[in-house]
């Protein structure tokens, strides 16, 4: 395995330097993404893209990294450049990515405000795009016009093609009805489904995080535990249960061994570190909490990360900076709830 201090990684990095494969370059861009050495991944696929432009698969991955970095401007050009180097293609891998990128392309357009063009991209998905991710895009557009009833129509009214999809299908909705305040619905949801595949473990995963949403946290403890002991190797089952006790401000030395635990098996997971970050805060240590933050926020723009860093910055006085990353993160994401609640208990106004 490549690590950000292995003496592979140099080693890779020189064999990169010269004429390679274009696959062997988005292989290593990948383990770099997986990783979550984006900075490194990014420059590869500019490589990447400058060496061999008509290498499709190149511009779509370049644009999903830039997209989940933020970087959405960017994002949007790789992504339509591979629309156009796949538009006669009728492969079924250009195909799959086609409704990949036109998927992106939509979400990028619609956290804009562009909702048209957001519906345009959409109307272009190709014949056998994926229905659940097609209805889920469907749904959050609708909902940001205010159609609640016509949103959660479209996710009821997906035909699943087998219990794959099915599966899926619960979990899209519960996410939807879970990121829309209606937790409740999403917990009647999944527990139905839970009836039926009690040992799946990320239906498990989504109960745990409703019953956070509807301070169950009894039930949600029980539920990542069970987590915990089926799937050792889950950071998040360890981090989501840390979190949650250190964000009550209980049992902080219990959650801290948890957090610590999801570091050791995630190491460059940027949530996991702003939830040692938040722990460590919690315990008083606010220089440390203040490093590690601006290292996770750095690698990982996020309204949630935005949120604790602004609130130790606050803490420690300095309180011009605390503003500034908390204006970022509702330009991330307007509507996070940990970012709302922070700027209401402080009393800011943006």
């Amino acid at each position: 395995m490549v690590s950000d201090n292995s003496t592979l990684k140099p080693m890779l990095e020189a064999a990169m330097k010269t004429d390679v494969a274009p696959e062997l370059r988005l292989g290593y861009a990948r383990t770099l993404v997986s990783l979550q050495l984006y900075p490194d991944a990014i420059r590869q696929l500019v490589v990447l893209n400058t060496k061999h432009p008509e290498f499709a698969e190149g511009w779509l991955i370049h644009g999903l990294v830039l997209q989940e970095n933020n970087q959405l401007p960017e994002a949007e050009k790789r992504l339509e450049q591979y629309v156009r180097v796949v538009a006669q293609s009728k492969t079924p891998e250009h195909q799959a990515g086609l409704a990949e990128a036109l998927l992106s392309l939509a979400q990028i357009a619609q956290k804009s405000g562009q909702l048209e063009r957001a519906k345009q991209w959409l109307a272009q998905m190709p014949a056998g795009a994926d229905p659940i991710k097609l209805a889920s895009r469907q749904a959050d557009l609708l909902a940001q016009q205010g159609r609640m009833d016509e949103a959660r129509d479209v996710l009821a009214q997906v035909k699943p093609a087998n219990a794959e999809q099915a599966q899926r299908k619960i979990l899209a909705q519960s996410y939807w009805l879970r990121e829309h305040r209606e937790a409740q619905a999403a917990y009647t949801l999944v527990k139905a489904a839970m009836e039926r595949h009690a040992d799946n473990n990320e239906l498990l995963s989504e109960l745990a995080l409703i019953c956070e949403k509807l301070k169950r946290f009894d039930e949600m403890e029980l539920l990542l535990r069970q987590l915990m002991a089926k799937a050792p190797q889950e950071a998040h089952a360890f981090n989501a249960l840390g979190y949650s006790l250190a964000d009550r401000n209980i049992r902080l030395n219990e959650a801290r061994q948890l957090i610590e635990k999801a570091v050791q098996l995630s190491p460059q997971d940027a949530y996991i570190q702003d939830s040692l970050a938040w722990v460590i805060f919690r315990q008083g240590q606010h220089q440390e909490a203040l490093r590690i933050l601006q290292t996770a926020y750095k690698s990982k723009p996020d309204a949630e990360i935005a949120a604790h860093l602004g609130e130790v910055l606050w803490t420690i006085g300095q309180t011009r900076d605390a503003g500034t990353i908390w204006r970022e993160g509702l330009l991330l994401k307007a509507d996070n709830e940990t970012l709302i609640e922070t700027l209401k208990r402080f009393n800011f106004k943006p």
